[in-house]
């Protein structure tokens, strides 16, 4: 049996390098033949914010190329299709010309947020309605999140729940640095979207706020995309958190155990109760506790379904306890600690990604 992971990004984002690298190493594991195909890897495709620049042409183009490898492939051969984009039209034109059998994956929820839907069904997104068809005669769909869950189980029965997780072995806490009484908040992610740009400012406000108290405390905001410029644009008109609040470049995903080793607390605030949030399987969360780091959450999504509240983290559930929580773990050294041996025992027990590539295998082998 071999399996084609089929994605639009490249390794440096994560629907590519654990739902499609990751499983694809695992699956080998149990004696599968995997490949990976990547358009943004292998066809030098712009993916995330680069893929904003390509024309309809050029995508176009690029699709074909697709095309033509996929369909010399073997009609035994299955396509992993991680998520719907123009992509996805490659191996499934393929596996509809040579009934190839498809196995649909959703981690993110890349379609408008509010469609109409004519006569109760027919959404007024095109990439929605694409999406219906592809899940609904798909061997097997693979949801990231709960809220996924619930949508895909609607439309294909033979639906599953794999969270993204996290390659422990690449995490090793005991590694953590001592910061010599300086303690360090993090916020690691990309900033391509304006409501991203709004769980940024939240945080720079309430972390302004606990300075003003605490004066051994940092927050490091690091990742790329557009609206980095407005974040540093919103710091220079604040002197007094200058120095406290540094933003940090883009860090390759090989480097983040190093970077988080030097980190204390992570962050995870989302301002808006949307579609897109719901159905996020946080990466970074799964990477901050496997460094065996307590995280700061809003209680919206995925976070709530992976979080035990005081237990393995924390979840807020206004912009208040937000930030009466970050003053809580400045204040406790041991609930720190604590708090992230808990977490480390979570990802390790539920979300690594050798157990996670299991369960695909499992699925796969009933095929």
């Amino acid at each position: 049996m071999k399996i084609i992971f089929v994605t639009r990004e490249g390794y440096q984002l994560s629907g590519a390098r654990i739902r499609c690298y990751g499983f694809a190493k695992i699956l080998r594991n149990y004696g599968l033949e995997t490949e990976v195909f990547s358009f943004g890897d292998h066809l030098q495709a712009g993916y995330g914010e680069k893929e904003l620049t390509m024309s309809l042409k050029e995508k176009i183009r690029i699709i074909y190329k697709a095309f033509n490898k996929l369909i010399h492939e073997d009609k035994e051969t299955i396509f992993f299709i991680q998520r719907f984009n123009y992509h996805a039209f490659a191996p499934w034109l393929a596996s509809l010309l040579k009934r190839n059998r498809v196995i649909f994956d959703m981690d993110d929820w890349d379609m408008r947020e509010d469609p109409k839907y004519h006569f109760g069904f027919y959404p007024s997104s095109k990439s929605e309605y694409l999406t219906r068809m592809i899940a609904k005669r798909s061997s097997a769909c693979i949801a990231a999140s709960r809220y996924i869950l619930e949508y895909l189980s609607r439309l294909n029965k033979n639906t599953h729940y794999i969270p993204t997780g996290v390659d422990i072995g690449k995490f090793d806490y005991r590694l953590n640095k001592s910061n010599n009484g300086r303690i360090i908040f993090s916020w690691i992610g990309t900033l391509y979207h304006k409501e991203m740009f709004e769980n940024i400012n939240f945080i720079i406000q309430s972390f302004s706020e606990l300075s003003k108290k605490y004066t051994n405390i940092r927050l490091e905001i690091a990742g790329e995309g557009k609206y980095f410029n407005e974040v540093n644009r919103l710091l220079n008109k604040q002197p007094a958190v200058k120095d406290i609040i540094i933003t940090v470049p883009w860090i390759n995903p090989d480097q983040v155990p190093g970077y988080l080793s030097g980190v204390d607390i992570g962050l995870l605030p989302l301002t808006q109760h949307n579609k897109f949030n719901l159905s996020k399987s946080p990466t970074k969360l799964f990477e901050y506790m496997a460094m065996a780091k307590p995280v700061v959450a809003s209680n919206i999504g995925e976070a709530k379904n992976i979080i035990t509240n005081g237990k393995n983290g924390f979840l807020a559930d206004t912009g208040e306890v937000f930030t009466v929580m970050m003053e809580q773990l400045i204040e406790d050294v041991m609930l720190r600690e604590a708090i992230g041996l808990n977490a480390f025992h979570t990802v390790e027990k539920h979300y690594s990604l050798d157990l996670l590539g299991k369960q695909l295998f499992e699925i796969v082998s009933r095929f």
